[in-house]
């Protein structure tokens, strides 16, 4: 059965062609001329041989799967079902907004020699992209808000502080321990400080991915600069793939996790088990 739907898939997308179309109207308008109906017949086969041939041919087989598969790649669908119940309200009313102004791309009122102009359809690939991109990094704002709003850093600066002036008149035993603790509490203050810092980056990528999708839609329905738009929407994608915030997200994942699993040493039950 799979087969069989696989098999289909290839033979409408060989039917659903423009020069398909065009080639079909010439039986028609041969018939129409001559007054003679056998120009359907011969029409009619010709496309039967057509469609068979192209649905067994391995080439096109590849290259109908690679666009399905390059589809399936740019469908923001399946992140956000994977995402949605960890963003915010606020990035949640933004993104309803965003897919709501990329399904523009697909409105009825977009004509037909639009839709097959090719940088107006690898926008439409690009704008995918970007709803994935906000997606993904709107869940990481998510995870980093998470991590400071459980932090108390002022906590942790008095608690250096205070191990510092005890460091001075304690015994050696326990100026080991209260070293140890200072070291931990310092590693701990410096992730929550790049935290923040990596909080702010990741709001000011998702402002831009805002502002460059409402621009590229607008530019590629009115076609004012199909071109620019697409190079535009380039450069962004080009920015966050340099900065690796995707791989970075993935990476503040564990680096979040191993913070929070630092453990500051209990002085006392140090002291019990020596």
């Amino acid at each position: 059965m799979k087969a069989k739907q696989s098999s289909l898939r290839y033979v409408k997308h060989a039917f659903c062609n423009w020069w398909n179309y065009s080639a079909l109207l010439l039986p028609v308008a041969l018939s129409l001329i001559s007054d003679n109906p056998a120009w359907l017949l011969i029409g009619a086969g010709l496309e039967i041989g057509y469609l068979y041939m192209q649905a067994g041919n391995p080439r096109y087989r590849r290259m109908v799967d690679s666009l399905f598969d390059d589809a399936r790649e740019h469908d923001a669908t399946g992140v956000r079902e994977s995402v949605w119940q960890y963003l915010s309200d606020e990035h949640r009313r933004v993104y309803a907004g965003l897919e709501h102004e990329a399904a523009r791309l697909e409105d009825d009122d977009v004509g037909t020699a639009q839709r097959r102009d090719p940088y107006y359809q690898d926008n439409r690939r690009k704008v995918q992209r970007l709803l994935i991109s906000y997606l993904q990094l709107a869940r990481a704002v998510s995870r980093y808000a998470q991590y400071i709003d459980g932090a108390d850093e002022q906590r942790i600066r008095r608690d250096i502080e205070r191990l510092q002036d005890e460091i001075g008149k304690a015994e050696e035993r326990v100026r080991e321990v209260k070293l140890k603790n200072v070291d931990v509490l310092g590693r701990r203050l410096a992730k929550l400080q790049k935290a923040h810092a990596n909080l702010d980056y990741l709001s000011a990528q998702l402002e831009t991915i805002e502002d460059t999708l409402h621009l590229v839609v607008e530019q590629a329905i009115t076609l004012s600069d199909p071109r620019g738009s697409s190079m535009q929407i380039d450069n962004l994608l080009g920015n966050l793939e340099e900065t690796e915030m995707l791989a970075a997200e993935m990476d503040a994942y564990l680096e979040l996790q191993d913070g929070l699993t630092d453990e500051v040493i209990d002085i006392r039950g140090s002291l019990e088990r020596d």
